[in-house]
């Protein structure tokens, strides 16, 4: 899968998409593939044109006289350009999918990104980086694409405005006092303060509602990162079949304990030599150890991975909370809240592929022998949270 972090504009109109509800798969268009006039139709493109009902690639017959050819729609910044699209599967190899935008070249130049989603069957494409579309939604600009976008937009619903005017009124009545200590204190503490029992259980938190709460923090660095779920790796398909296995094999003495903490993405091994790739054809996120001899270590499903965001974040509030030391104890102040809705499973691959999504183990074994394990995690960087999600992410101050 050709793939690159996107840059700061490109992730604001994939946000300002996002917003309006358009579940797009992204195009990273190449120098060949312009040359050549092959664009790649990837398994998460596949899968949106299938599930659309505009195309299915897997009923396809191989060759030029079974190329099918739709209607298309180029979005510039203030109108839609009208081009056919070719659909097909070619007779060399094994037929990978293929698509080409016909005219493509007057929109499109090597190392750009495209964003395509589809709506009421038909294809639709969006230069993200050419265009200024979020600037022109942020200055309220009235034109054919503006009001074909706030036509699709999602609005929030009844239980989230209950659940934001609870968070107010929590933060308006001051800091509250932490129920534990550590990482999950923040959550906890929220959690108690809105009346909801403590428990295990994996369901979002408030009327289907999740609330993922943090430590406020003078350094961005502190706080760069918003666990979304945590997912152990599907143990048939994996060479370590637990995670005790796991850390026997790469973990480190710390004391009278050995830990293995740490943070594995796609971009590098990290200094345990554990690093991710994700392998799209067999729809696997596959952890291995990069150094000599190379080996494999586990697999997670990805339609399990979505199945787990999906199931987490249908709706989320993410909320902030500034911590304040007091007699000894430590105690909360509610800041601020971000909603988000419908995350898309098609930017997540894609988030997981350019290291933007990743994971961390959290093993230890104590000297008794015993192994407690409080991931994997699967976390963001907080900053491309509007990059995951559909529906408008609205930022509320608490104490306003």
């Amino acid at each position: 899968m050709n793939t690159r972090p996107l840059n700061e504009q490109e992730s604001k109109n994939l946000a300002a998409l996002n917003r309006a509800g358009c579940n797009s798969v992204l195009l990273f268009v190449t120098e060949t593939g312009l040359h050549k006039a092959i664009l790649d139709a990837t398994e998460p493109m596949r899968k949106l044109l299938r599930d659309a009902g505009v195309h299915d690639f897997s009923t396809q017959a191989q060759g030029p006289d079974n190329k099918a050819v739709k209607e298309a729609r180029i979005l510039t910044d203030n109108e839609f350009k009208t081009v056919s699209v070719s659909l097909y599967r070619p007779v060399t190899k094994k037929g990978d999918p293929r698509l080409w935008f016909y005219e493509f070249k007057r929109y499109a130049s090597s190392n750009d990104v495209f964003a395509v989603f589809t709506h009421s069957k038909a294809i639709y494409a969006l230069n993200l980086t050419r265009s200024s579309i979020a600037q022109s939604i942020a200055a309220d600009l009235d034109n054919p694409v503006t009001k074909f976008l706030r036509q699709i937009t999602s609005t929030s619903s009844a239980i989230s405005d209950e659940l934001l005017q609870l968070l107010k009124q929590i933060a308006k009545a001051g800091p509250i006092k932490a129920e534990c200590v550590g990482d999950t204190a923040v959550g906890r503490s929220i959690e108690s303060a809105l009346g909801i029992r403590i428990n295990s259980s994996r369901n979002p938190d408030f009327k289907g509602i999740e609330i993922k709460s943090g430590r406020s923090s003078i350094l961005p660095s502190k706080e760069n990162r918003a666990t979304l779920f945590a997912c152990v790796p599907d143990w048939d398909l994996s060479a370590l079949k637990s995670s005790r296995a796991i850390l026997e094999t790469f973990g480190y003495e710390r004391g009278s304990d050995l830990k293995l903490y740490c943070t594995v993405t796609t971009q590098r091994a990290n200094s345990q030599g554990l690093q991710f790739e994700v392998k799209e054809a067999e729809k696997w996120l596959r952890e291995f150890y990069a150094r000599e001899p190379v080996r494999e270590i586990c697999i997670w499903r990805l339609d399990r991975l979505h199945g787990r965001l999906s199931e987490k974040h249908r709706e989320t509030f993410w909320v902030k909370a500034k911590s304040i030391q007091r007699g000894g104890n430590e105690w909360f102040q509610l800041e601020s809240a971000t909603h988000t809705t419908r995350p898309s499973l098609n930017q997540f691959d894609r988030l997981l592929t350019d290291g933007t999504v990743t994971m961390d183990h959290l093993i230890k074994r104590k000297a008794d022998g015993r192994v407690s394990e409080k991931g994997p995690l699967f976390k963001i960087d907080r900053p491309r949270l509007g990059e995951l999600f559909l529906g408008e992410p609205r930022s509320y101050a608490l104490l306003s």
